[in-house]
């Protein structure tokens, strides 16, 4: 018993003990734990703002791994994965912009600029992520309404096969004197090139240069690649520590023009028996950035260069650079981001005027966008091509042309392989003929290095391919003849087809072409085609076979000649007495196989147009086309149309037998368009009292009406009415003298429409065969066809 209570007070000690210890120790645990929180935030504190640091000094790599240090610090901060998002987007590093943007950037509050929306679907544009780069576009387009550059890019998006129509003319590879660096802006020298390239120089003191802070890489310098592709640093005399190019020669080559950074370097000369002695300096903006200005040197009769001298155009607060001269020397094309600018940066040319560059002029609104314009070169014919992210593109910076010989012209853009998702840019151009060569720039994926030197050749010539097939087989014909004749009707080629059904004749870029297959005892297929107006894909395929019979034709409206889709053309054959119908597509387009001397009745139909009616009759030829096109007028309520040969005998309303005859016809009219409710008018000259013309062409009306209505008019479709001389189309009122054919013009009978019927298919509609709108539909088994035939009518209701 002693030894259980001795037990039971130690318990209870020891409890008190461990009791009093936590009271002691748990203020120490909380205020160590308060330190220690105090000094990361320090910390966190002090990183983010270094990495601030660095990007407001455009050293981007860096502060890319300053934020990422922040944030493992503090990992809740969502403000920071922005920034790194925005540092890779600005070291085009866009997969990984991506990444880091994906993950926060539809949190409610979080973005604070705009310019996130834009770069985000940038991005996600050249991870071919097009739907989801709609939504954010469209998201920076809520509060940018008046950017231009979002419409430009939807546009972009939803036409992405225009920018594949000239593909087939390019050959696009990579030049072989790339470096894993970067390498871009090439232009024409002497018999080879001149790059703009931050490889590197000597490999044995490199590491003692400086780099570039944006991301790390080596300053850019200019180089020389030679006809057979070797490459050299270009003259020292142009070289500093920092940036230089890119770089625009003129005047035979004696004269250039380049970029470099704010910069001029320290040198020594003996000029005249004295020495002079000029300091490096550098000048940085009222911001402390170093900008991009432009520099002159001439070549001297030695082969060197003269010391650069800065441009008179340039300003210490803005950059210029990215030259391009003229072919005659006179204008000068340059980028910049001063004052008037639209954009990050637009295209100015300024004019040459007694050896002094005039003032710079900006290019104006059809160039120059809210985004970067950049990296200008004109060709020998006036033709200006240029960068630009602004306008309607693949994504990035794309390639784009314009004749600044012509008012107005808008800028073009080169389309694919020149252009990707990408950034693609800095291209020089010459003429071999008719052909194009020449090399432009891009960070497209699979080059070599950071950015790549890609070479081109474009060809406005080259052959186009073929193929004669059996219509109902599809297999290809062997012996057709194939026809090619020019726009003006030249026959260029006469071609056989072998066992493959292939043929291929040589073409011109701008030309049109008709093409047309024939066989003894086949029928013929012509086509005519305009090789700009075909992508890389397009195959021209000629079908025929034996013996087969077209009627074919084109639904038009009648008030502008456009195509008309949804028009329901129905045929019947008046020897058989069948019927069937289609509805065209887009193209207005609709055909059927016809039989040899048979007469077919075609009525074309559509919601809110008068009817087409009309027939073909065809001959004993047992294959061929018949083109047989519809013209379709809209329907305006309220405006009048003439009915023609209409006349009353004096003074009476009775329907003469003539009338009757124009009267069946006008009821036929209605009809063919059952949905329109119409009001049936006559008019008469001012002849007579005002009032006894009004009653007399009110009964007239009236008669006129009722013949209608009684040869199967529902009588809530049509209205008479008289409107006696109270709508002369002429000035022939009472007291005017007028002759008699003035007159005759007033005496007249017109309907108008009034409104419409809900549109539904009649009994006979329903119960006719429906096809497709192209004859190939008749090889369609039974079943098809009745599948066919429901589906249509939905269609068309």
């Amino acid at each position: 018993m002693h030894n259980i209570k001795k037990n039971i007070a130690i318990l209870i000690f020891l409890c008190l003990s461990f009791l009093l210890f936590e009271s002691i120790a748990m203020p120490l645990a909380s205020l160590q734990k308060e330190s220690m929180g105090v000094l990361k935030q320090r910390a966190y504190q002090r990183t983010k703002l270094r990495a601030a640091s660095y990007y407001n000094d455009f050293a981007y790599a860096k502060g890319i791994e300053m934020y990422k240090k922040a944030l493992t610090h503090n990992h809740t901060d969502d403000t920071l994965k922005i920034a790194i998002a925005d540092g890779f987007f600005q070291i085009h590093e866009l997969d990984s912009s991506v990444y880091w943007y994906r993950d926060v950037i539809d949190q409610v509050g979080l973005v604070s600029e705009d310019r996130h929306y834009i770069q985000y679907a940038e991005g996600l544009i050249y991870q071919g992520e097009y739907e989801e780069a709609k939504i954010w576009l469209d998201k920076f387009a809520v509060a940018n309404p008046l950017d231009s550059r979002v419409k430009a890019r939807l546009d972009g998006l939803n036409h992405q096969m225009s920018f594949y129509k000239d593909s087939a003319l390019y050959e696009v590879w990579n030049a072989p004197f790339n470096s894993t660096g970067y390498d871009f802006s090439p232009t024409f020298y002497q018999d080879g090139l001149m790059i703009v390239s931050s490889r590197e120089i000597d490999p044995v003191t490199q590491f003692l240069k400086p780099k570039y802070k944006w991301d790390q890489s080596y300053f850019l310098n200019l180089f020389e690649v030679s006809a057979n592709r070797e490459v050299k640093v270009f003259d020292r005399r142009l070289k500093t520590s920092y940036h230089e190019g890119p770089v625009a020669f003129y005047d035979q080559g004696t004269k250039v023009i380049f970029t470099r950074n704010s910069y001029e370097k320290g040198e020594l000369r003996v000029n005249d028996s004295k020495v002079h002695i000029q300091s490096a300096k550098i000048s940085e903006s009222e911001n402390g950035e170093l900008k991009l200005k432009l520099f002159y040197s001439e070549l001297m009769d030695n082969g060197k260069w003269t010391t650069p001298v800065p441009l008179s155009i340039n300003d210490v607060n803005v950059s210029s650079g990215h030259p391009a001269v003229s072919p005659d020397g006179q204008k000068l094309y340059f980028a910049s981001d001063r004052a008037g600018s639209l954009g990050g940066t637009d295209l100015y040319v300024s004019t040459q005027v007694n050896g002094e560059w005039g003032l710079p002029v900006n290019l104006g609104k059809s160039i120059n966008t809210e985004g970067n314009e950049m990296f200008p070169y004109i060709d020998e014919e006036g033709i200006l091509y240029f960068a630009s992210n602004g306008h309607m593109g693949l994504g990035g910076l794309d390639i784009f042309q314009i004749d600044m010989s012509k008012d107005h012209a808008k800028p073009k853009n080169m389309g694919y392989p020149m252009n990707t998702v990408s950034d693609d840019f800095g291209l020089a151009i010459r003429y071999d003929g008719t052909d194009q060569v020449g090399y432009f720039s891009s960070n497209r994926p699979g080059g070599k290095g950071l950015d790549d030197i890609y070479a081109f050749y474009y060809s406005r010539s080259s052959t186009k391919g073929g193929k004669v097939v059996d219509l109902v087989t599809g297999l290809p014909l062997e012996g057709a003849e194939v026809t090619v004749l020019t726009d003006v009707g030249d026959t260029l080629a006469v071609l056989a087809t072998g066992t493959d059904g292939i043929f291929s004749f040589p073409y011109d870029w701008n030309g049109s072409y008709r093409v047309m297959a024939a066989k003894p005892d086949y029928s013929k297929d012509l086509l005519e085609f305009i090789p700009s107006e075909l992508t890389a894909d397009n195959f021209l395929e000629l079908r025929i076979t034996k013996e087969l019979l077209v009627v074919k034709g084109v639904a038009y409206r009648e008030q502008n000649g456009l195509e008309l889709e949804s028009v329901r053309v129905i045929v019947k054959n008046e020897r058989t007495g069948t019927t069937f119908g289609m509805v065209t597509d887009t193209d207005g387009a609709y055909s059927f196989l016809a039989e040899p001397n048979t007469t077919y009745s075609l009525l074309m139909k559509k919601y809110r147009y008068l009817s087409f009616a009309n027939s073909v009759t065809t001959g004993p030829e047992r294959s061929g086309e018949i083109i047989n096109d519809g013209s379709l007028t809209e329907i305006v309520i309220g405006k009048p149309i003439e009915l023609n040969e209409i006349h009353f005998d004096v003074a009476k309303w009775d329907i003469r037998e003539d009338a009757a005859k124009e009267l069946d016809k006008f009821t036929q009219k209605l009809k063919d368009n059952p949905s329109i409710i119409v009001e049936l008018s006559t008019h008469t000259d001012s002849r007579g009292g005002e009032r006894y013309n009004l009653d007399l062409s009110d009964k007239r009306a009236k008669s006129s009406a009722d013949y209608v209505i009684h040869h199967g008019i529902s009588v809530e479709r049509l209205v008479g009415r008289g409107y006696g001389e109270s709508r002369l189309l002429n000035e022939c009122s009472d007291g005017v003298r007028c002759t008699e054919a003035q007159h005759q013009k007033n005496r007249r009978a017109e309907f108008k429409v009034t409104g419409f019927l809900p549109e539904k298919m009649n009994g006979e509609e329903m119960s006719i065969l429906w096809i497709l709108p192209d004859y190939e539909a008749a090889r369609l088994s039974i079943d098809e066809r009745e599948n066919l035939a429901q589906d249509q009518m939905q269609s068309a209701l």
